[in-house]
């Protein structure tokens, strides 16, 4: 069973590839993608030929598995008035598409989650959560996925939520903290929970079939026997 980091970056210009990678043990099987503007790099608003980019590289690659890394940002970027411009069109492309959402936030789940409930009709999933478990409710309530990267050096307020998360309704990565590997990821997030890591796998395994489940089932080539 595959272990699956499902946020780390490429950065081309504005735009970033959110890449999961699934590995078997040591050996690297296949890089998946999403991609998206990001908000650190996107300072205007987005034109009809760069949506219609996104909206070309997720209907004809089959490695394209959504849209994102896109959102909000109070600490970097431009103005939130214009983020959140930037994130709604990708929003509504990806709803167009039928498309999950791999989501940035850093100090705006206020806005998140309003924009959610107005604009969200597809599978979004906020990656590097480090924040409590009544932050981490609220966004399960909204029907938002977590990523998280576990590592040794935690405090006990992101241990407490990651005790809490469900398990059915999460990822690890690498991407938000880069001192371990995501073997290691999957090592700490066991231990905590008291879990077998093949049984961590299995769930997390299924978690992502799950979120990217339309373009898993029906984009051309791509299914798990290929894998």
């Amino acid at each position: 069973m595959y272990l699956i980091s499902i946020s780390t970056h490429i950065v081309s210009g504005r735009l970033i590839r959110s890449s999961s990678f699934l590995h078997n043990d040591q050996q690297k099987v296949v890089k998946l993608y999403t991609i998206g503007f990001h908000p650190w790099w996107t300072t205007s608003l987005l034109t009809d030929l760069q949506l219609s980019y996104l909206a070309q590289k997720f209907t004809s690659d089959a490695n394209c598995l959504g849209i994102g890394e896109c959102g909000l940002d109070h600490l970097k970027g431009t103005t939130l008035d214009i983020q959140e411009e930037i994130f709604l069109r990708q929003i509504l492309i990806a709803n167009q598409l039928n498309a999950p959402v791999i989501i940035h936030c850093v100090r705006t789940f206020d806005r998140l989650l309003s924009m959610r409930k107005k604009y969200g009709h597809t599978p979004w999933a906020v990656h590097g959560f480090v924040r409590n478990k009544i932050l981490a409710k609220q966004i399960l309530d909204a029907g938002i996925c977590i990523s998280v990267a576990p590592h040794p050096k935690m405090n006990s307020a992101f241990e407490d939520t990651l005790r809490y998360l469900p398990i059915d309704k999460i990822f690890l990565e690498t991407d938000s903290d880069f001192s371990s590997d995501i073997k290691e990821r999957y090592r700490i997030f066991a231990a905590l929970r008291g879990m077998a890591i093949p049984d961590l796998k299995q769930s997390l395994y299924q978690n992502f079939i799950t979120f990217y489940s339309e373009k898993w089932k029906h984009q051309s080539g791509w299914n798990e026997q290929h894998y």
